[in-house]
């Protein structure tokens, strides 16, 4: 298994050259300049402008720029924010608990999600059930995620107040004890989460409806049904856990999707992550901010394909298996 995990560290390392340099150029490219920016419609003397292109390095090639940046970056030292006046690596460090709460309870709302929804699918299969449950699914999937996020604050914030309709806390939750602020938390997190999850649930849902009806025709399910199982401990059992390796192979690669899909979900719900500094980044031409962000993020998308990995790796041993052999 270490094999394989330095195999993966090391096919990671282009992705995180190449995404950072992607982005830098997308902004690089985009109308405008950071100092424009910074100064709005004010009118300056030219000389306060060169002075802060100078300050912020803009006076020098872009090519020349981004190596500084990389060789800057090497050390963990991200540079100054531009638009928010504080350095870059506490601007990420405050925004980088909310998101990755709000990963993690997306996540675990799929996968619960996932593995109830194509346990139903599977008991009846071509049932009335599973019928309504697939188009239901593939209605949800369909939905993009803004427009869901934006029905979801109209259906369960607005016409039902059930959930609130933006920000990661109520107002004064930090005198409250932490149980309570905690609880509360939970309520603002639970529908962002909950719209971030949804498709990628359904989808997973499928996945786990095919792999579970071909488990339950193999032979091992048909010798425990043999020595008197119950038909839940049957599907759960034994037919789950042997199906259960392609939802971990493709949960750890929807992780991409929930950090992408974060950020429209941050910007819809207010949720101050970093899906969020980074939409408010690229659009005041804060690069410092945008490189740092979308490198951090791309970090995280390889270490959860890396751990999704070694979660198969533990839940099927003809993984590890596979693994241990010579190539």
């Amino acid at each position: 298994m270490l094999k394989v995990v330095l195999r993966r560290l090391l096919a990671a390392v282009p992705l995180v050259l190449g995404v950072p340099t992607l982005t830098f150029v997308l902004v690089e490219a985009a109308p405008g300049r950071m100092v424009d920016v910074l100064l709005g419609d004010r009118p300056v003397p030219p000389e306060v402008r060169r002075h802060l292109e100078a300050a912020y390095g803009l006076d020098r090639p872009p090519l020349t720029r981004y190596l500084l940046w990389v060789e800057h970056a090497a050390t963990l030292d991200f540079g100054w924010s531009v638009s928010r006046g504080r350095p870059v690596a506490r601007v990420l460090a405050d925004a980088l608990p909310a998101t990755v709460g709000l990963a993690a309870l997306a996540l675990a709302l799929q996968v619960g999600f996932a593995v109830a929804l194509g346990a139903l699918h599977a008991m009846r299969p071509r049932g009335l059930l599973d019928r309504a449950l697939g188009v239901a699914g593939l209605a949800i999937a369909s939905i993009p995620t803004f427009w869901l996020g934006l029905m979801a604050i109209l259906l369960l914030s607005a016409a039902v107040p059930v959930f609130p309709p933006s920000s990661s806390h109520s107002l004064g939750a930090d005198l409250w004890p932490w149980p309570a602020r905690a609880a509360d938390a939970l309520w603002h997190a639970a529908l962002p989460a909950l719209v971030l999850s949804a498709g990628a649930s359904a989808v997973l849902a499928r996945f786990l409806r095919a792999g579970l009806l071909r488990s339950l025709g193999e032979d091992f399910v048909r010798a425990a049904r043999a020595r008197g199982a119950s038909p839940a401990r049957v599907l759960v059992r034994h037919a789950l856990r042997a199906s259960i390796g392609p939802v971990l192979t493709l949960t750890g690669l929807s992780l991409p999707l929930l950090v992408s899909g974060s950020l429209v979900v941050e910007v819809v719900f207010g949720w101050p992550g970093m899906g969020r500094t980074t939409y408010e980044a690229i659009l005041g031409q804060d690069l410092p901010v945008a490189l740092a962000a979308v490198l951090l993020s791309t970090l995280l998308v390889i270490a959860g394909n890396l751990l999704a990995d070694l979660a198969l790796a533990w839940a099927d041993p003809r993984v590890r298996a596979d693994a241990g052999a010579p190539r």
